[in-house]
């Protein structure tokens, strides 16, 4: 970090210098070489910081990778995607019952899904002024099997 500083310092330094020459040497030829000069120093300055700073770089530990290291967020998106998918079949579950005429304060769908990529719908829980209607209206829908549970109670 002191290297750096001393590095900004000298650059600020250098440029300094090259407008001082330029306001003293005016027009003549001796502007041109010493401008020169100057930007050869400022140059070779700025690249000693740079050279130096690459040869300083320390790389941070990275562990190499195994299976076991993906296990945490394979589950994380695995846990989303059971409750995306709980969330889309229960938002088209609601959009049935209303299109039927039964209003609901909750649907509430458990799913799961399989290594193969198929999904089981476990469990659906739903609160309905007339809950009976709403069972069978989600039984045909998703099939008999279909556990529906009151969740008034």
């Amino acid at each position: 970090m002191d290297n750096l500083v001393s590095a900004a310092g000298g650059v600020c330094v250098v440029s300094v210098l090259i407008c001082v020459l330029r306001m003293i040497a005016g027009g003549t030829k001796l502007k041109g070489q010493a401008e020169l000069i100057m930007k050869l120093v400022l140059a070779a300055s700025v690249t000693a910081v740079i050279s130096d700073g690459a040869l300083n770089l320390e790389l941070p530990d990275i562990p190499s990778g195994t299976g076991n290291d993906y296990s945490a967020a394979e589950q994380v998106r695995d846990a989303e995607l059971i409750r995306q998918t709980g969330e889309n079949i229960s938002e088209v579950l609601r959009g049935q019952l209303s299109a039927a005429g039964i209003d609901t304060e909750k649907i509430e769908t458990e799913v799961n899904i399989l290594e193969d990529g198929s999904i089981i719908i476990s469990r659906v829980i739903i609160s309905s002024a007339d809950n009976d209607a709403a069972a069978e209206l989600i039984r045909s829908s998703l099939g008999q099997e279909t556990e529906v549970v009151n969740g008034d109670s």
